[in-house]
């Protein structure tokens, strides 16, 4: 039988990987992967009111026990230590007193806790974890880092054509025809024909190569060469 839930679920995510893809996030992903654990959260906690609508106890406790696996294991996944975050809490919560606290409505009639006074907060700072490589701040220093690079690969490489070009989804419409990395062209000319036939009537399909950015790169919006 288990005593330690967090430990459970650290040898589980380094059982299946997740920890080594978190140490190779970047911020943008962390601040996603963030989002997506917390719709999990919300996913179960929806469930469970369902299963407590249906009166399904088997799904009670499952959904109950679903929560707490996702919440400690977003915890565990981004670094934090989770029994020093989770004794703060408990100290916290120990130092209440029973009492009735006047904006929360206790039609129950269960001992209520109060925070009496001199009752302090629990603190988790330094224990934050890798949370903060997620904020907007690491999102753009870590984008700026790469513009930066981009320019100095671009300095250094002049040859390079580093226009963007606004025909990604008719590239990518290209590439689906052609079945290949899109790189492979004919020669300039008025054709453009796959060298196979098409999928469908057996019969050569006729792709527009001149509105691909990689071929306007090679050879120019008017199919003279560049490089």
């Amino acid at each position: 039988m288990s005593a330690d839930w967090v430990n459970d679920i650290n040898r589980m995510q380094t059982k299946y990987g997740v920890r080594e893809w978190i140490n190779h996030a970047t911020p943008f992903q962390l601040k996603k992967y963030l989002e997506f654990r917390l719709d999990f959260i919300k996913e179960e906690y929806d469930e469970t009111k369902e299963a407590l609508i249906m009166e399904d106890a088997e799904e009670v406790v499952d959904g109950l026990i679903d929560l707490c696996v996702v919440a400690i294991g977003t915890l565990d996944a981004m670094g934090v230590n989770v029994h020093k975050a989770w004794d703060e809490v408990l100290t916290a919560n120990m130092a209440k007193e029973v009492g009735v606290k006047e904006s929360r409505p206790n039609p129950l009639g269960l001992p209520d806790l109060i925070k009496p006074a001199g009752w302090v907060a629990p603190v988790h700072f330094p224990n934050h974890g890798i949370f903060a490589s997620a904020w907007s701040d690491a999102i753009e220093k870590r984008a700026m880092a790469a513009n930066k690079a981009r320019t100095e690969i671009l300095a250094d490489n002049p040859e390079i054509n580093s226009e963007w070009t606004p025909d990604a989804e008719e590239r990518m419409n290209i590439i689906g025809q052609n079945g290949n990395d899109g790189l492979h062209y004919p020669p300039p000319g008025p054709d453009g024909y796959t060298p196979g036939p098409g999928p469908l009537d057996g019969e050569q399909a006729k792709i527009d190569w001149t509105k691909d950015s990689e071929y306007i790169r090679l050879y120019g919006k008017e199919g003279n060469k560049k490089v």
